[in-house]
């Protein structure tokens, strides 16, 4: 049960390629749909968000923050269910059509996403308690010590392996049609662990590859925002920039997670039966 992971990455090309239409389908409902969603409120949108990492001290929030709070629910469900759909697309024996697939993945992705966040709250409130007993939380928040930057290594590298080791509970989940989470995680946790090392390299440098290029998208919004009314129009445009990047990160991490989890089959013994 052995994760070859060059083998994993061929079969999620292998998906791309014979399964364009679902991974397209899947795409425009959980990414397209809801950054346009975000976008159709102010405080969300893409230009605000960025206009706001540059000047902090100017962002005045006036209203209700419920509201896009709910919008950020809604967009994650969408995101979710997407991905469970086209997790079930690609895995199921056989395929049930697009309206079965979204229900399917609209109720699973709902556990997945509050299976995730109440996973990833319970490791940071785990990892955040030796600071807080010691040092104390403020300090460890401190931008440029050394405890801060540890603290933030250690982060990076953990995220890295837990996004190893969890990897393959949304493809296992779709396969079988399971709409809990906790036997997937076991099932994740178990195949991933002889090459986790491995896949937490992959992961790791997938994750820094994505950080400087939402860095090299933030600078040129920036500079386009910063550029004025000369700008605006290049500005809006950027926005579909964002948009594609989003879309490619959807199908890179869909489609690996998927194609690894087709690895770590293939050298699985088929049952014999007396």
């Amino acid at each position: 049960m052995d994760i070859e992971i060059r083998r994993g990455l061929a079969e999620a090309r292998t998906f791309a390629g014979e399964h364009w239409r679902p991974l397209l389908a899947y795409m425009l409902l959980g990414v397209v749909l809801p950054y346009l969603l975000l976008a159709s409120e102010p405080v969300l949108s893409i230009e605000v968000l960025v206009a706001l990492a540059l000047v902090p001290e100017d962002f005045r929030f006036t209203g209700s923050i419920v509201g896009p709070l709910y919008l950020l629910g809604i967009c994650a469900a969408l995101l979710c269910g997407g991905m469970l759909a086209l997790w079930r697309a690609l895995l199921a024996e056989i395929r049930e059509g697009y309206i079965a697939e979204i229900m399917y993945g609209m109720v699973a992705g709902a556990a997945y996403l509050i299976a995730g966040l109440f996973f990833y709250y319970l490791i940071g409130f785990l990892l955040a308690l030796p600071f807080r007993l010691t040092v104390g939380m403020e300090v460890a928040r401190a931008e440029g010590t050394p405890i801060a930057i540890g603290r933030q290594i250690l982060l990076v590298l953990l995220s890295a392996w837990f996004n190893a080791r969890l990897c393959l509970i949304g493809p296992i989940m779709a396969e079988a049609g399971k709409l809990e989470p906790v036997t997937a995680f076991i099932e994740s946790w178990r195949r991933t662990a002889p090459r986790q090392w491995s896949l937490a390299a992959l992961y790791l440098s997938f994750n820094i590859v994505v950080a400087l290029l939402i860095g090299l998208l933030f600078v040129s919004h920036s500079y386009l925002i910063v550029g004025g009314e000369t700008m605006r129009i290049a500005a809006m445009a950027m926005s579909s920039v964002w948009l594609i990047f989003w879309c490619g990160y959807f199908a890179v991490a869909t489609l690996v997670p998927a194609g690894f989890y087709r690895a770590s089959k293939a050298g699985t013994p088929a049952a014999t039966f007396a």
